[in-house]
C-alpha cells in the first residue's frame, strides 16, 4: 500500500515538474492547486534562494556594500511596477481567455502586454538613470558609498528592462497555467547570476576581480538568457496559447482593457515599493546601523516567504481559469484550500525565525549592533508569516479575478493610511526608535489580512469581466 502511494505522489510531482497540459477547472482541487503551486513553489525558492546568495556575496564586500544594494533594490522594485501591473493584468486575462479554449485572444493579450512594458519600462528606466544618484541621496544612503558604487547602481538599471520583459513573459506563462515553464526559466536565469555573479565579484580562474560590479553583470547577463529562452518557448512550443504575426499588431481595444487593469496593479505595486523605499529614509535617520540591519532582515524576510507566493500563484490561476469556465464557487474553494495551506507552511517558517534569528543575522554581519538590531525585526515580522497566508492568496484571486482596483485600494490604506504615518511618529516623533518601525509594519500587515478576508467573504469579485 506504500509503495502504491509513494508511486502515486511522484506520479503528481512528476506531472507538476513536466507541465503536462491540463483542465484545472475540474476534477480534484487539491490536486489542481499542487500541479500549478509545487513548481511555482520550487520557482519562488529558487529566487529566493539566490536573494540569500547574492546577500552572502554582498556582505564579503563590507556593510557599505550591503546599504548600498538594499537601497539599489528598492529603487528598482519601484521600476519593476509597470512590469508587475502589466503582469496581474496578463496573468487574469491569459487565464480567462484559456478557461474560455480561446487561444489566439490568450496570445493577443500577452503580446500587447509586452509591447506596452517594452515602451514604458525604457522610458522610466532612462528617467531614473539620470537622476541616479540624487534619488540614492534622497534615502540617507552615504556620499562615500555612492562614491564607489555608481557604476553598479547605473548597470543595474540599465539591465531592468531585461527584468521587466522577463516578469511580463512569465505572467503569460502563469496565465496559461504552465508554472513548470516559469520555474524553470528563473532556474536558468538565477544559476547564471549565481554563477557569474561569484566568478566576477571574486576574479576566480581568468576572471578579473570586478567587486562590486560584477554582481551587476551576472544580473543582466543571467535575465538576458531567461528572456531568450522564454520567447523560444512561447512563440515555438506552447501550445495553449497562439503567437503570430496577427498577435503583434496594436489592437487598440485589447490595449485599452490591459491599461484598465495594468494602471490598477501598478499603482497597487507602487504603493508598497514606495512605502518601503520612504521607510528606508525613515529607519536612516535611526542610524547607519540600524539601516543595515533593517536590510539584511528584509533580505531574509524575502528570503523566506518568496516561496509562499507559489501557493498564492495557484490561488490566483485556479481564480482565473475557473471564473472563465463559469465555476465561482470552485473558484472560492480554491482560495480557502490554498489559503489555509499556505498559513501553516508560513507558520512553520516563523517558528523557525524565532529560534534562530540571531544566529541568521550574523551571517551576514560581526557588528553587535547591525545583528541586534536585524534579529529585533526578525521576530516581530515572524508573528505576521501567520497573517500573510491568506494575504498573499486572497490579494493574488482578487487580481486574478480582475478586482484590482479594490486590492490597490487596500494597498494604500495599509501602507500610506496606517504603516508609514505610525512608524515615523512612534520611531521618530514618540521617540520609540526601531522598534517603533517595527510595531508600525506588524499591525499594518495584520489589520491588511483580516480586511482581505472580509472583502473576499462579500463576492463581488465574482460578477467582474476582463
Amino acid at each position: 500500500m506504500m509503495v502504491v502511494r509513494l508511486k502515486t505522489y511522484w506520479s503528481l510531482v512528476r506531472s507538476a515538474l513536466v507541465g503536462d497540459t491540463k483542465d484545472f477547472t475540474s476534477g480534484e482541487i487539491g490536486k489542481a492547486a499542487f500541479l500549478i503551486a509545487f513548481p511555482a513553489m520550487l520557482e519562488f525558492s529558487l529566487e529566493a534562494l539566490f536573494v540569500l546568495v547574492d546577500l552572502l556575496y554582498v556582505s564579503s564586500l563590507g556593510d557599505g556594500a550591503i546599504t548600498l544594494v538594499g537601497v539599489t533594490n528598492s529603487v528598482l522594485i519601484l521600476t519593476q511596477s509597470i512590469a508587475v501591473g502589466l503582469g496581474i493584468a496578463v496573468t487574469a486575462m491569459v487565464s480567462r481567455r484559456v478557461g474560455s479554449r480561446k487561444p489566439r485572444s490568450a496570445g493577443l493579450a500577452g503580446v500587447q502586454a509586452i509591447n506596452l512594458g517594452l515602451i514604458g519600462g525604457i522610458l522610466t528606466i532612462l528617467v531614473i538613470t539620470f537622476f541616479a544618484s540624487n534619488i540614492l541621496r534622497f534615502v540617507g544612503c552615504p556620499e562615500e558609498h555612492l562614491q564607489v558604487g555608481m557604476p553598479y547602481v547605473r548597470l543595474m538599471f540599465i539591465g531592468a528592462i531585461l527584468v521587466i520583459i522577463r516578469i511580463l513573459m512569465n505572467g503569460i506563462l502563469r496565465g496559461v497555467g504552465n508554472t513548470p515553464m516559469a520555474m524553470r526559466v528563473l532556474l536558468l536565469a538565477n544559476l547564471i547570476n549565481a554563477v557569474l555573479s561569484g566568478v566576477l565579484i571574486f576574479g576566480i580562474g581568468p576572471f578579473p576581480r570586478l567587486g562590486l560590479i560584477g554582481a551587476a553583470w551576472g544580473t543582466v547577463l543571467g535575465n538576458l538568457a531567461a528572456v531568450v529562452y522564454q520567447s523560444y518557448y512561447l512563440g515555438n512550443v506552447e501550445s495553449r496559447i497562439e503567437i503570430g504575426r496577427k498577435q503583434w499588431k496594436w489592437f487598440p481595444p485589447m490595449i485599452s482593457m490591459i491599461i484598465r487593469l495594468a494602471f490598477a496593479g501598478m499603482v497597487q505595486f507602487i504603493v508598497p515599493a514606495l512605502s518601503r523605499f520612504l521607510m528606508i529614509s525613515v529607519v536612516a535617520l535611526l542610524g547607519a546601523q540600524t539601516l543595515t540591519g533593517y536590510i539584511i532582515a528584509n533580505r531574509l524576510i524575502l528570503f523566506t516567504v518568496l516561496p509562499a507566493w507559489g501557493i498564492a500563484t495557484a490561488a490566483g490561476v485556479l481564480t482565473g481559469q475557473n471564473l472563465g469556465a463559469g465555476k465561482p464557487e470552485r473558484a472560492v474553494s480554491s482560495v480557502w484550500k490554498t489559503g489555509v495551506f499556505n498559513c501553516c507552511f508560513l507558520g512553520s517558517i516563523a517558528l523557525v525565525i524565532w529560534r534562530f534569528s540571531a544566529s541568521m543575522a550574523s551571517w551576514f554581519s560581526s557588528d553587535a549592533e547591525v545583528v541586534s538590531s536585524a534579529s529585533h525585526y526578525l521576530n516581530y515580522m515572524a508573528l505576521a508569516y501567520f497573517f500573510f497566508g491568506f494575504t498573499m492568496v486572497i490579494s493574488r484571486s482578487l487580481n486574478a479575478a480582475g478586482a484590482v482596483k479594490t486590492v490597490t485600494l487596500l494597498n494604500v490604506m495599509m501602507f500610506f493610511g496606517i504603516q508609514l504615518p505610525l512608524a515615523y511618529l512612534l520611531a521618530i516623533y514618540a521617540g520609540w526608535g526601531e522598534q517603533g518601525i517595527f510595531i508600525s509594519i506588524l499591525l499594518s500587515e495584520m489589520i491588511m489580512a483580516l480586511v482581505c478576508v472580509g472583502v473576499f467573504r462579500k463576492g463581488k469579485w465574482k460578477s467582474i469581466n476582463v
